[in-house]
């Protein structure tokens, strides 16, 4: 799943659902080349994938814990 953030309002094709501006949604990553394509035809610039690998890093990173001394 990629994370996108719409930058100009649309309605999906295939589902017809309506994404708004500043809206943040998860897609499938197949879902955002095929919308991507679609809206090329109208200018593009419609929605941007938000970079997600610090949060994906986090959580296979186990947690450290604090030893207390004494």
């Amino acid at each position: 799943m990629e994370k996108i953030k719409i930058l100009k309002a649309f309605t999906d094709i295939r589902t017809k659902q309506l994404y708004r501006v500043g809206q943040e949604v998860e897609v499938a990553e197949e879902r955002v080349k095929e919308i991507e394509d679609n809206l090329e035809a109208f200018g593009g610039g419609y929605f941007e994938v938000l970079d997600d690998t610090k949060s994906k890093a986090d959580e296979t990173k186990p947690k450290k814990t604090a030893k207390k001394k004494g």
